[in-house]
């Protein structure tokens, strides 16, 4: 991210909210490789550890698992445990799988959007192809194929793409039961697809037990508390999670969304400019600062916001939203109405949410019922979302509860 920068330490180590900074370089010469590891102070540049480390090109998984364990123990992080030693490596040691593999993790975390996503889905499956043994390859295709689908696809696409998914984390399971990715893959099955909550925490548990000093569990587990309304328990798991590894973007992504459906909007604000920051490309930072100023009653900035969302859904979303609030019926109607003509199949959850706003619930709950029988994603958010969340105390929201397997909604009250 900050490769090339003339930036100084003490600046990168603020942006992204460190104490300290791993900084390396990497040269290759024939069939080897001379790996420079160097940890530094944030704050003054002080160099705290060196090593150096040359390997043969066929020693680079262990390598790798060499230098975390290394960093881990210079820093003295205690989490339940060090790191257990790295399972990217497929079992035969195949590098070019793993290339593909690393290479489509590139896209698929760093990218947030739906080019991302289907590129990360070439890789995993050129991996797979290159090693039909590959576990770890099968568990993170399994998790692209869920988030295109909740992201982008509808209909026959998105049940095609979520029967891709069950597919990949199954097989994922029976050849490597022991990588947290691979429960992972199958909680967010769980989780997204079928609504079974305590199956899914079960998996997603499993996963963090098997990798107590891994992020991507820790952030499994927190949408998790999130859609169930946990909110104290989901926002205390994202700051941890977020400390352990700040340059997760995801991470700002998931904490701000906890802290607008605390009331806690200038902190959310923050949070998500940081993310807005760090991925200047992906989606839905801008459309969730947008929410924060409608929630604050800050109209004119909600749209200017909406603006700055890369065009495509999330901007046809967060500006028909942000429209709602700017007095004009007209062009409020007008707004919605475009929406729904472009995006009803991919979104019956937002068309619901822009009706909460618009304070009808009776076309609310219609759409709301729409998104649930298409399996839309945003339904597990049902008990965080803003405008939607207002009406709780609902008959109808309870209801929906139910066939959500959801825990029966609480009162108004939205700092618990």
């Amino acid at each position: 991210m900050f490769k090339g920068t003339t930036e100084d330490s003490r600046t990168v180590g603020k942006k992204l909210g460190v104490a300290n900074l791993l900084e390396g370089s990497v040269r290759k010469q024939g069939d080897r490789v001379r790996i420079v590891a160097e940890l530094i102070s944030a704050a003054d540049g002080r160099e705290l550890w060196t090593e150096t480390y040359e390997r043969e090109l066929k020693d680079i998984f262990a390598v790798q698992s060499e230098i975390a364990k290394a960093v881990t123990s210079q820093l003295k992080i205690k989490l339940l445990g060090l790191p257990p030693q790295s399972d990217a490596a497929p079992p035969n040691e195949n590098l070019a799988a793993y290339n593909r593999l690393t290479a489509g993790a590139d896209f698929y975390v760093s990218r947030n959007n739906e080019e991302g996503f289907q590129k990360a889905i070439e890789f995993y499956n050129e991996a797979i192809r290159l090693d039909p043994y590959y576990g770890l390859a099968y568990a993170r295709l399994s998790m692209a194929w869920q988030l295109l689908g909740q992201y982008s696809l509808a209909g026959d696409d998105l049940t095609a793409a979520y029967g891709k998914a069950r597919s990949a984390a199954r097989t994922a399971l029976s050849l490597q039961p022991n990588i947290p990715e691979a429960h992972q893959a199958m909680g967010g099955i769980l989780l997204f697809v079928d609504h079974h909550f305590d199956e899914a925490s079960a998996e997603f548990r499993q996963a963090e037990a098997l990798a107590p000093a891994d992020v991507e569990p820790k952030k499994a587990m927190t949408y998790l508390l999130f859609a169930e309304g946990r909110l104290e328990e989901a926002e205390d798991m994202a700051r941890k999670y977020l400390a352990l590894e700040p340059v997760v973007t995801g991470a700002s992504l998931t904490l701000g969304r906890i802290l607008i459906a605390r009331e806690k909007y200038d902190e959310a604000e923050s949070c998500l400019r940081k993310g807005a920051e760090l991925q200047p490309k992906g989606n839905r930072w801008h459309m969730h600062i947008a929410n924060i100023y409608l929630l604050k009653g800050n109209n004119a900035a909600a749209l200017q916001e909406a603006r700055l969302e890369p065009a495509g859904f999330w901007q046809d979303y967060a500006l028909a939203l942000a429209q709602q609030a700017q007095g004009d019926h007209a062009a409020t109607d007008a707004a919605l109405q475009k929406f729904i003509e472009k995006h009803a199949a991919q979104g019956p959850f937002q068309v619901a949410t822009i009706y909460a706003l618009r304070k009808e619930p009776d076309q609310m709950f219609t759409w709301l019922e729409r998104a649930y029988t298409e399996n839309d994603a945003g339904m597990t958010q049902l008990l965080t979302a803003p405008f939607i969340r207002n009406y709780r105390s609902d008959p109808r929201f309870a209801a929906l509860c139910q066939k959500l397997n959801m825990p029966a909604p609480q009162s108004a009250e939205t700092n618990n």
